[in-house]
């Protein structure tokens, strides 16, 4: 982070770095290039990438109207006020530099405050975004701290019927090994492709397994006994961009985002079905196609290239080469055994292609913005193109000259999406813009046909799909606030809202299977929602973690069900899968800063997640439908370690925090328990054992030091100093087993 601004261009700068919040610095280029920082006492984190033109001129715009602010070396900007905000506009403005500080007589204009909004969403994603996602394009997947987090992580189990630990450590891969006699059963090196974060040891349906979760956010899973790969996720960013489509009769699901390859997944059970290689550089759009008795993929992204597949076999059968920057935008028209394949983005021209051939038909000009939507539509027996654009016009073209037939503008919106629509026995456009506004248009004439407004309104759509529900027409629009609403196209109604869950909404695709439809949306942070428009209801969870594994466990199998795993992340989400084969169950929106600690076990008959976050709050979720159970409260720090157990008929749940503080909860109610007297040092594993009757709990601390209580009285039994931080505890025939970096021991 710089301390003054760039030779050129724009430096907003808010908050101290003696505050929570921190120090916030967003530079911004005058090509549009953007560097935002924040400095807080405990890290600094960096985003770069750009703004869209049509955003830059906006500013610029607004700066030259507003009142001047001083130059750059009057004395009044030498003492500014804590905390406060300041605009500096370098070479970028006809009047000369200025700069603007709310500590002065030169208070911010108004768009300092849209400059704000601009730092704060690139640097939380999944918050809700008041500007449209089309305006930002990011460098990178995810903030970048000043100190890697990665530390060692350790779990006991067993492997081929004998006692055995795992381990992982930083730079040196993982291992399982014997308890006794330390004899190696197999593990990796550097060079395994996976940079180990979490391990986790368990069995299903007789089975031993081994699990793997890795700083990019994959999960492995292997025979333990056998070393035999079982499934896994792939890690990476996840996905902003999404499709869907019938693949020889099966619902399929198509997600990419800004860095690795396009990821097909099986709508219905959230198998991942392989990849679709893009060299690594992500895809900004997505569209399914059905072509010559094929069914196609496309994708396109910041390389302004545009790569279609056999969706069946994954050959790429071409490469479109014309744009000249970022293609945001894809559209499909088939005609009989033909398909006219359209594709636009930030360099304003829209190109049609033929994807039988993969020759280009022709290149529409006449945006002067990037063009964010495009809607194939029938005029009578004609077909044509409808494309929307950050210019704030809607226009129209004939597909066989690729002559412009009409075009007006939206009342200087920014317009983020486009459909069409049969409602009413006519053909209409729909737009989304940055109010939040679906806007029905005659595509004849440009002529307005009304709006459909949420009731909480203010956040933009940042995609649109069309489609069909009980044979009536529909529109699936995503927000910045994170929700999915339907609406119905014909009432202009809204049918049904969902929560937010994954960050502002920035695509959606809707496909039809033979029982039901489906809606997908990526999200900000990655995520990819597969629901039943119908009622709500997640069908599947693909796409893996997008940040660092922070917690792996296995979920013994009770009567509801068979084993599971469980994992959580540093991206706020606990993922639940199938032990055995992989397959997705539920995904969970536990802590938005990320979850710090996971456990699992038995609640009143069914199986619990337990999870902790920097906030210090335990949190209870049901492992099969997410239904939330109890806060934990009272832990003095961020929760380091979690354990569930039985005291007496009592199931309870036992936190540990980073300042040493150790409580117990009952897991139905959420009261109080106790509160076990130990250090001051994190406590960094605990293992919950019931013996003879009696309940027991051992914990160890970032001081490499072991306690062990009597839960019911509270009473510390033993306090010992060891050679290692223990990563994992567990309870054996001759004493307490004991890994930490480098290696086990028994006590």
């Amino acid at each position: 982070m710089s301390d003054a601004p760039a030779e050129h261009g724009l430096l907003f700068t808010t908050g101290d770095e003696g505050l929570p919040a921190g120090y916030v610095e967003l530079a911004v280029g005058p090509d549009g290039a953007i560097r935002v920082g924040r400095r807080t006492p405990d890290a600094v984190v960096v985003r770069t990438g750009r703004i869209d033109p049509a955003m830059l001129k906006r500013v610029l715009s607004a700066l030259r109207k507003a009142r001047p602010g001083l130059a750059p070396d009057d004395p009044a900007l030498d003492t500014p006020a804590a905390g406060g905000r300041r605009l500096a506009a370098i070479g970028v403005l006809p009047a000369g530099d200025s700069v603007w500080d709310d500590a002065t007589a030169a208070p911010l204009p108004g768009v300092g405050n849209a400059l704000q909004t601009l730092a704060a969403q690139i640097l939380d994603p999944a918050a809700a975004g008041r500007l449209p996602s089309a305006l930002i394009a990011l460098d990178q997947p995810d903030p970048t701290p000043a100190e890697p987090t990665a530390r060692p992580a350790a779990a006991i189990g067993t492997v081929a019927g004998r006692p055995a630990y795992a381990l992982a450590e930083p730079g040196l891969g993982f291992g399982l090994v014997a308890l006794e006699g330390a004899v190696p059963l197999g593990g990796s090196d550097t060079e395994a492709g996976v940079l180990p974060a979490a391990v986790a040891l368990g069995t299903a349906a007789g089975r031993e397994l081994f699990a793997v979760g890795g700083e990019d956010g994959a999960v492995q899973v292997w025979d333990a006994a056998t070393g035999a790969l079982l499934h896994g996720t792939a890690g990476g960013e996840g996905a902003q961009t999404v499709a869907a489509g019938l693949v020889q009769g099966v619902p399929l699901v198509f997600s990419a985002g800004r860095e690795g390859e396009v990821q097909a997944w099986h709508a219905e059970d959230g198998r991942a079905l392989g990849l679709l290689p893009v060299a690594g550089h992500g895809a900004a759009a997505l569209c399914h196609a059905r072509c010559a008795d094929l069914d196609l993929v496309a994708a396109a992204g910041e390389d302004g290239l545009v790569r279609v597949w056999d969706a069946a076999t994954g050959e790429q059968l071409h490469l479109l080469v014309g744009h000249t920057d970022r293609v945001t935008v894809l559209a499909v028209l088939t005609l009989g055994n033909q398909a006219l394949l359209a594709s636009a983005g930030l360099d304003g021209s829209i190109r049609l292609w033929d994807l039988a051939t993969g020759q280009p038909v022709a290149e529409l000009t006449g945006h002067s913005g990037t063009v964010t939507g495009l809607a194939f539509l029938t005029q009578g027996d004609d077909p044509l193109l409808a494309s929307c654009a950050l210019d704030g016009t809607l226009r129209t073209w004939d597909v066989f000259t690729g002559k412009a037939l009409n075009g007006w503008p939206a009342e200087r919106r920014w317009l983020t999406g486009l459909a069409a629509v049969e409602a009413a026995g006519r053909t209409v456009l729909v737009s989304g813009d940055e109010s939040g506004s679906l806007t029905f248009w005659d595509p004849a004439t440009g002529a307005g046909l009304g709006e459909c407004v949420p009731a909480e309104s203010g956040f933009p759509v940042n995609a649109l799909a069309a489609g069909e529900l009980h044979g009536r027409p529909v529109l699936a629009a995503g927000y910045g606030d994170g929700t999915l609403r339907l609406w119905d196209a014909t009432l202009r109604t809204e049918l049904r809202v969902t929560a937010p869950d994954g960050g502002p909404v920035t695509s959606v695709a809707l496909c039809r299977t033979d029982d039901r439809p489906l809606v997908v949306c990526g999200t900000a942070t990655g995520a990819v929602r597969c629901l039943d428009p119908r009622d709500g209801v997640t069908l599947s969870v693909p796409t893996p973690h997008t940040g660092a594994v922070t917690g792996l466990a296995f979920a013994d199998p009770v009567e509801d069900g068979d084993a599971l795993l469980v994992s959580a992340g540093a991206d706020g989400t606990v993922r639940v899968r199938d032990a055995l084969t992989g397959s997705p169950l539920l995904r969970l929106a536990a802590d938005p800063r990320g979850v710090t600690a996971l456990a699992v076990g038995p609640v009143a008959g069914r199986r619990a997640v337990a999870t902790g976050g920097a906030d210090g709050v335990v949190r209870l979720w049901d492992a099969l439908d997410g239904r939330p159970g109890a806060e934990l409260t009272g832990l003095g720090g961020p929760v380091e370690a979690l354990a569930l157990g039985l005291l007496g008929d009592r199931q309870v749940v036992v936190g540990g925090s980073a300042d040493g503080g150790v409580l117990l909860w009952d897991a139905q109610d959420g009261s109080r328990v106790a509160e076990l007297a130990g250090g001051d040092a994190a406590v960094r594993s605990m293992v919950f054992q019931n013996l003879d009757g009696e309940a027991l709990l051992a914990a160890g601390d970032q001081r490499a030091t072991l306690r062990l209580w009597h839960v019911a009285s509270g009473t510390l039994l033993n306090e010992a100093g060891l050679d290692r931080v223990p990563l994992a505890i567990a309870f054996g025939d001759t004493g307490l087993h004991v890994v930490g970096p480098g290696g086990a021991t028994t006590l």
